[in-house]
């Protein structure tokens, strides 16, 4: 995989932009990158379209400006009463390679119940997802690039992993980073899952080092493949959404590359608005995948 050439850029109705901040610095490593702003209204009227239209368009060129170091810089107006699903069919009907949008503030109970945009948008994607949390927090953050990986689902091993692997090199390789390999062994009880990190260990005799042993195989087979040395290997066992956070700070980790499957168990949990709230632990960008939509 190469550098995506094309990004879908969903645009936030405020001022900070850190999805379109992220797309300039990449624009700016690999001027080739086309950047296409999208705007989906919600709000409108069908007799307001044509108005609001000249409107947006008025406010990109504005916005335009700030952003010289994009070349090859373009805009979409997109109008429908769901901000998630009008992103995602623009996505989906126009040739992108890469969808990049902004992660919104979660406010934890209240997303127990509505799921937000960039929720939505990470469920039903069919392209690529980068999830921004801070365009610059790379100022402060490390050179590392998680990718971390499910063996659990052997079906998606081989495809999946080996895609995000060439996503995860090709980000790395934009700002000198390097490649870390993640592997999270979850209890084979998923009721233990909603009590502590101690109950989450599997203390019956030789249960989890046999489990653990396997995965770490499967993690060093991976890594020799793809030419990552052994010390970036890292097989982590517990609840996963805290050790892979923990293990994003411990590296100080600048970006997450993870793919979701129908069956995977390392973002099973991403399919619950309140799985989803262990993104905002993370503090770089997340790289999504979902492989239902790898070959379509």
């Amino acid at each position: 995989m190469t550098t995506p050439n094309k990004f879908a850029v969903l645009l936030k109705p405020t001022e900070e932009q850190p999805a379109l901040d992220r797309a300039a610095q990449y624009a700016r490593v690999d001027p080739s990158i086309s950047v296409v702003a999208v705007r989906v209204v919600n709000d409108y009227k069908e007799e307001n379209v044509e108005q609001l239209t000249l409107k947006e368009k008025a406010n990109f060129e504005m916005l335009k400006r700030k952003y010289a170091s994009i070349q090859n810089f373009d805009f979409k107006v997109v109008f429908d009463k769901n901000v998630a699903e009008g992103f995602n069919a623009e996505c989906k009907n126009d040739n992108y390679s890469l969808a990049v949008i902004s992660a919104n503030k979660r406010h934890a109970l209240k997303d127990l119940f509505i799921s937000n945009v960039d929720s939505q948008i990470m469920r039903k994607c069919s392209i690529p997802l980068l999830v921004v949390r801070d365009a610059s927090s790379t100022a402060t953050l490390g050179q590392s690039v998680i990718l971390a990986i499910d063996f659990t689902d052997a079906a998606q091993v081989g495809k999946l992993d080996d895609y995000l692997f060439d996503a995860a090199s090709s980000f790395a390789k934009s700002f000198d980073g390097t490649v870390q390999i993640a592997n999270c062994v979850t209890p084979k009880n998923p009721g233990l899952m909603g009590g502590n990190l101690s109950q989450s260990k599997i203390v019956s005799s030789g249960g989890l080092e046999s489990r653990v042993g396997v995965h770490f195989k499967l993690a060093e087979e991976f890594a020799l493949k793809h030419n990552i040395p052994l010390e970036n290997v890292h097989v982590v066992e517990g609840r996963i959404d805290e050790e892979i956070p923990r293990l994003c700070e411990k590296l100080n980790a600048r970006m997450v590359c993870m793919g979701t499957t129908p069956r995977s168990t390392f973002l099973g949990s991403i399919n619950s608005s309140a799985g989803e709230l262990v993104l905002e632990q993370i503090k770089g960008d997340i790289f999504i995948v979902n492989s239902e939509k790898l070959d379509k």
